[in-house]
């Protein structure tokens, strides 16, 4: 299903490029207002269709790039910027709590920062009137964990059962990919995803990867 959802993509990008270009060529010559709403809207659906065909591609080939060995606390460091001005926009309180030994996981870093951020965008998501994001990093003998909760809406019993379908979602505007594809980028890192949820007091995401031992 992987390499069909792949090729598939490929083929949807090709025409797909084409008909950006065509709306751009007409929104240049149509300027009247009511014209440039509808461009508008258009290529805010070609955008949409780009996303969809860019998640397809990471579930045919999830590990294309390069596994090298890293310290999963430096991943989380370069992301910490990022995810604190996230959490200001949402006035949200973010916490961290990170191993004081290495943590080498076997991954790739782009797409490790993918899982991540996936991850913290739904948990902000959820906190419209703010909250708290936590991000804890335990390393145990053979695996590591790595825990993200916050104080959220939850996910009530009957929705936690189909989050992991594709196209599923309780978003206006989501694609129903981005945790299919975070779970099968973290199958493709050896790793494992778990996510428990209670509505109105929160969700926690807990992903367990096997430690890189220098032996």
């Amino acid at each position: 299903m992987g390499t069909l959802a792949a090729s598939t993509a490929h083929e949807i990008r090709n025409p797909l490029t084409g008909i950006k270009g065509l709306i751009q060529l007409l929104s240049e010559k149509y300027t009247n207002t009511h014209d440039q709403y509808y461009f508008s809207v258009i290529n805010d659906e070609i955008s949409r269709i780009n996303e969809i065909v860019s998640e397809f591609l990471i579930l045919g080939k999830p590990a294309a790039q390069k596994m090298e060995t890293l310290d999963l606390r430096n991943i989380i460091k370069e992301l910490e910027p990022l995810i604190f001005s996230e959490a200001n926009l949402h006035n949200v309180t973010f916490e961290s709590a990170i191993s004081d030994e290495p943590v080498m996981v076997e991954c790739t870093k782009d797409q490790m920062k993918q899982v991540i951020l996936n991850l913290t965008k739904n948990a902000f998501e959820s906190m419209e009137g703010g909250g708290k994001l936590t991000i804890k990093l335990n390393k145990m003998h053979s695996k590591c964990q790595l825990k993200i909760a916050d104080t959220g809406s939850g996910i009530s019993e009957d929705e936690i059962e189909k989050i992991f379908h594709p196209f599923y979602t309780s978003k206006e505007t989501g694609t129903g990919l981005g945790l299919v594809v975070c779970r099968r980028i973290l199958h493709s890192f050896g790793g494992e995803i778990f996510i428990t949820s209670k509505e109105t007091k929160g969700t926690h995401v807990d992903i367990f990867l096997p430690i890189k031992n220098d032996a």
